[in-house]
């Protein structure tokens, strides 16, 4: 195996939007864009004019982090660019080489990073990773922690901006004071929170058991404060049709392929109505270490129920039970194969 490096180097293959940019371990984030077919340039394509991501546009969804960097798309939605913060950078560099063993062997809902690179103008870390959830409008999309920290991203192909309650915010402390938005917000989350979502059977299993291994990995690596990203798309009949489902009774399909390059893509028929049912999950955020902050954060927060801020064996252990809780199994739901499901994609990318 390769070995992992401190420092970043030169590529003779990777620019950013017509840039020369510095790399870390590039040796080894190559062979995760080899095996999910993602060239070598997929954030560079030699005209300025049409830029495949400008460093200078964040994306709306932004808002979304708490303290956060900025995070860029590119222009076919296929791609994320997030700037690191120092903590980040220290964990990913230490992470590196296991995180990419991991990554090649298919078998975790970690979303997968593609690249670790410095822009040497302005010194500042990022990292471009795939985009769970690309392409037109959403029936619901959470952020889900397990926690009080739940959110609702978007719901009916709109997003919901974040108002939060801050204590130096003395309108946000009576709810009389509250405004629409920040009404929508706290609607959201509490909606996420209740969140029990159904599965056909095999997918459930296959969900709960990779989100489980997931948390584990992550414990050992003294790791925390990570989300489940879920996406939800609901397709009519008539779509579901269009997309090939497979409706012969008593079929059962593989699911969980390695084929799928980001997270898990489940795709199954709700045989009461029709409707094809289209989830996408994948674990994000996953480069917070415990740090004397976190532990501070902690203590200052020891009202709080449910918080986020919890050591790292303690928020695995939860993450995992909450969603072999949260993720039903349904009789009535009948899943449909990889194939159907990337029609299914193609299917919301010219009609969502």
């Amino acid at each position: 195996s390769s070995a992992v490096s401190s420092s970043p180097s030169k590529s003779p293959t990777v620019r950013v939007a017509g840039q020369d940019v510095k790399v870390w371990n590039d040796d080894l984030f190559q062979k995760v864009r080899a095996l999910h077919g993602v060239p070598d340039n997929f954030l560079d394509n030699n005209d300025p004019a049409q830029a495949a991501i400008d460093l200078h546009r964040p994306r709306p969804e932004s808002v979304n982090g708490k303290g956060g960097g900025a995070q860029f798309s590119t222009r076919d939605g296929q791609f994320i660019v997030k700037a690191v913060s120092a903590d980040d950078q220290k964990t990913l560099l230490q992470l590196t080489g296991e995180l990419v063993e991991r990554l090649l062997r298919g078998q975790t809902l970690l979303c997968p990073i593609y690249l670790h690179f410095v822009d040497p103008h302005t010194e500042q870390c990022y990292i471009a990773m795939a985009n769970l959830t690309q392409a037109g409008n959403w029936s619901a999309k959470y952020d889900l922690k397990g926690c009080a920290d739940d959110k609702t991203l978007e719901e009916d192909g709109k997003m919901i901006v974040p108002v939060r309650r801050r204590f130096w915010r003395a309108d946000m402390w009576c709810r009389c004071a509250w405004t629409p938005p920040r009404w929508r917000y706290w609607q959201g989350k509490e909606r996420a929170r209740a969140l029990k979502l159904r599965l056909a059977g095999p997918q459930r299993d296959e969900a709960v058991r990779l989100i489980a291994s997931d948390a584990e990995w992550l414990s050992e690596q003294g790791i925390m404060d990570y989300s489940l990203m879920l996406g939800v798309r609901r397709l009519s009949a008539s779509a579901a049709a269009a997309c090939g489902v497979e409706a012969a009774a008593g079929v059962v399909h593989s699911v969980g392929s390695s084929a799928v390059a980001a997270g898990r893509r489940f795709a199954m028929v709700d045989q009461s109505t029709g409707e094809l049912l289209l989830v996408t999950m994948g674990v994000i955020d996953f480069l917070q270490p415990w740090t004397l902050p976190k532990k501070a954060a902690q203590c200052i927060k020891g009202l709080e129920f449910n918080k986020a801020t919890i050591p790292p064996p303690l928020y695995g252990a939860r993450f995992a039970r909450h969603f072999k809780e949260r993720l039903q199994s349904e009789e009535s739901f009948q899943a449909q194969s990889d194939d159907v499901a990337m029609k299914a994609d193609l299917w919301c990318i010219e009609h969502c």
